[in-house]
């Protein structure tokens, strides 16, 4: 493979009359990182990657690789990988040809075209299946042949748009821990777009929370889903419960706020608000608890069972309380009989479970 690059955004943004598609985008991407960006439909993440790729013209910015800008070149001088949402793969022509095809429009010998192509067939564990159709291959199948298609030129990184979005589920999860492992193994820079937040969770070494055309917030899987900057990250990187009041009063490593009728503590490393500031605290379901009346966790809540589903690991439920309606999610093997909806339940959680938030 060539050389490890390393890719930046300088304040990148694509408008299209009035609307931002991307509004003064920065951010840096290390050599060999596994970077996903990460957002709902119109967040921006297809555009950001079509501009990396070359397809969009910036309205303003600089894509830099190496320190050295490259938005104004077109997409075959950038050396980029691609991997598209549909495979793009020729139906007329065999694995090794569809394989083949970059090398030969660059117009390499046959003979060093027929070695690197034997040597991406061998990457993606296809060689037996050089002769096959792109229709007489399975979705995975396919999905490996687009990979070593992007792949045989030696690309500088890659970039994927959506390519499991086609699978089944069952596929699709076992080609997360392949696409994962591979990525390893080629040490290569993958840039990831997907809307799917378990995909983007398991894969990414960091990931890239946009929404309306801005980042949000970059960080590690377990920084994003540990401490979400503001209410949006929070919701779209999983479930979370929301509880907004006011602070009553503050400590060294934390505060007590109210909310409606109840008191709790929150505790953390985050800035400590002012007494009668108003706060917004996330709740991840399953950091809460069903506990026995009179248990010592220092935020206790009484409600009742209004709903719950049966997930095989767990149990969701929704509890109606003096602060709204939460969600609960409790391991089956720890809940005994399934909930009975009406029933009353008593809930915990500790001080530092929860965590403070901006409300966007």
């Amino acid at each position: 493979m060539a050389g490890l690059q390393e890719l930046s955004l300088d304040g990148l943004s694509k408008h299209y009359g009035t609307v931002a598609a991307l509004d003064g985008v920065s951010l840096s991407i290390a050599r060999g990182e596994f970077l996903t960006l990460l957002g709902p439909s119109g967040s921006g993440k297809t555009t950001m990657l079509m501009a990396i790729a070359g397809f969009v013209t910036p309205t303003g910015g600089r894509i830099l690789l190496n320190g050295q800008p490259i938005q104004h070149l077109p997409p075959d001088k950038r050396n980029f990988g691609m991997v598209f949402q549909g495979y793009a793969l020729f139906p007329h022509l065999t694995v090794a040809r569809n394989i083949a095809f970059p090398l030969e429009v660059r117009g390499m010998p046959k003979s060093e075209i027929d070695r690197k192509v034997g040597d991406a067939l061998g990457l993606v564990q296809l060689g037996a299946l050089a002769d096959r159709l792109p229709r007489q291959l399975s979705g995975g199948q396919q999905q490996r042949v687009a990979l070593a298609r992007a792949l045989v030129f030696s690309p500088h990184l890659l970039l994927l748009d959506e390519p499991l979005s086609a699978l089944d589920r069952k596929l699709r999860a076992d080609m997360q821990i392949e696409l994962k492992a591979f990525h390893r193994k080629v040490g290569l820079t993958f840039v990831y777009v997907t809307h799917d937040q378990d995909e983007a969770l398991s894969m990414s070494d960091r990931v890239a929370i946009l929404r309306d055309g801005r980042l949000l917030q970059l960080g590690t899987p377990s920084e994003l889903y540990e401490r979400p900057a503001t209410r949006f990250v929070a919701e779209f990187l999983g479930r979370s419960n929301f509880l907004a009041g006011k602070v009553e009063q503050t400590s060294a490593d934390g505060f007590v706020f109210r909310c409606g009728s109840e008191l709790f503590v929150q505790l953390g490393p985050e800035r400590k608000p002012d007494v009668g500031t108003a706060v917004l605290v996330a709740l991840r379901p399953e950091r809460i608890r069903p506990v026995e009346p009179g248990s010592q966790l220092v935020n206790i809540l009484d409600g009742t069972i209004a709903e719950f589903s049966y997930l095989g690991t767990a149990f969701h439920l929704l509890v109606d309380t003096a602060v709204g309606r939460l969600a609960v999610t409790v391991p089956t093997w720890r809940h005994g009989a399934p909930p009975v909806i009406g029933s009353k339940i008593t809930l915990g959680w500790d001080a530092d479970a929860s965590i403070r938030v901006e409300q966007d």
